[in-house]
C-alpha cells in the first residue's frame, strides 16, 4: 500500500520500477498456509491496487518494459486466485491498466475482459473452467496459465483448489499437447513420489 500511495503521488520515480515490479508481481501470489487456513489475502489484494496505481502513475513509454509481466500475474490472478475479492481486484487493475496504457501494450486487453468481467469472476468454478479456458487460447498467456496451475494451483493446500486446478488443467492441455508432454507431464510424474501429500495429492490429480 506504501508502494501504491508512493506511485499514485509522483513519489516513486520511474528508474525504480525494475526494483519495484518483480516485489509486486510476488506480492500478488503472495499465499502462505498457517495451519488449517492461509495468510496473504490482504497482502495480494493490496498488490493489485498497486498495479492499479501504477497505470494512473505512469505513461505508457515509462511501464512499457513491465507491462509484459504485470499483465500475465494480473490475469493469472483474475482467474485463479483462491479469494473472490482478489480476482476482482486483479481484474479492476488490469482493466485499468488497459484503459489507460493503451490496449496495444496489453495484448488482447479488450477481450480479456469481456471473458473476465466482474460477474464471471464472481465464481470460481467458472473463473477456472471457463474464464481461464477462454483466455487460454491467446498465445502470449497460454504456456503461463499452464505452468501456474502445475506450479502453484496443484499443490495449492486447499485441496477444492486442486481439484479445480486438475479439471481445468485438463481442459486447457487439448490447446497446446505437445506443450504439456514435454513440460506438465514429467514434472507432475516425478512430484507424484513427493514427500508431501499436498504435493502427491495434486500430482495424481493433474
Amino acid at each position: 500500500l506504501a508502494l501504491a500511495e508512493l506511485a499514485r503521488r509522483g513519489l516513486l520515480l520511474p528508474p525504480r520500477l525494475g526494483q519495484v515490479v518483480p516485489i509486486v508481481i510476488q506480492a500478488i501470489g503472495y499465499d502462505v498456509r498457517r495451519g488449517q487456513h492461509s495468510v496473504g489475502a490482504h497482502v495480494r489484494d493490496a498488490a493489485c491496487y498497486t498495479c492499479w496505481a501504477f497505470a494512473r502513475a505512469y505513461a505508457p513509454s515509462v511501464l512499457k518494459p513491465h507491462v509484459r509481466d504485470l499483465s500475465v500475474a494480473l490475469v493469472l490472478a483474475s482467474l485463479f486466485d483462491r479469494e473472490v475479492n482478489c480476482r476482482r481486484a486483479a481484474s479492476a487493475a488490469f482493466q485499468e491498466s488497459v484503459g489507460r496504457q493503451g490496449a496495444d501494450n496489453f495484448k488482447h486487453g479488450i477481450a480479456i475482459l469481456t471473458t473476465a468481467d466482474y460477474y464471471s469472476l464472481g465464481n470460481r468454478t467458472d473463473a477456472f473452467m471457463k474464464s481461464a479456458l477462454d483466455i487460454a487460447e491467446f498465445e502470449e498467456y497460454q504456456t503461463h496459465i499452464i505452468d501456474h496451475l502445475i506450479e502453484s494451483k496443484l499443490i495449492h493446500w486447499d485441496i477444492e483448489i486442486r481439484v479445480l486446478a486438475s479439471k481445468s488443467l485438463s481442459c486447457i492441455s487439448k490447446l497446446n499437447p505437445s506443450y504439456c508432454e514435454m513440460r506438465v507431464l514429467p514434472a507432475l510424474l516425478e512430484h507424484c513420489f513427493s514427500d508431501d501429500l499436498v504435493v502427491r495429492h495434486g500430482s495424481l490429480l493433474g
